[in-house]
């Protein structure tokens, strides 16, 4: 980074995801296969855009699969 700029930081891997929502690493990655949180894939990473996690700051994470009693 140079002198006097700053870095804008446009997604997040999982680990950071998880302790910015208190969530485990493990959910995170289930939520992200169950395509409930929306990531990118750069190279060999995969990364939560700083957008998604603005939307489940707004809405949560929910979980899609309902129990039956």
């Amino acid at each position: 980074m140079m002198a006097g700029t700053k870095e804008i930081r446009r997604a997040v891997g999982f680990t950071e995801f998880s302790r910015m929502f208190d969530v485990s690493r493990d959910t995170a990655k289930r939520a992200a296969k169950r395509g409930e949180l929306r990531t990118i894939r750069i190279g060999s990473r995969v990364l939560v855009p700083i957008s998604e996690c603005e939307r489940i700051e707004r809405e949560g994470l929910t979980n899609r699969k309902h129990r039956t009693k």
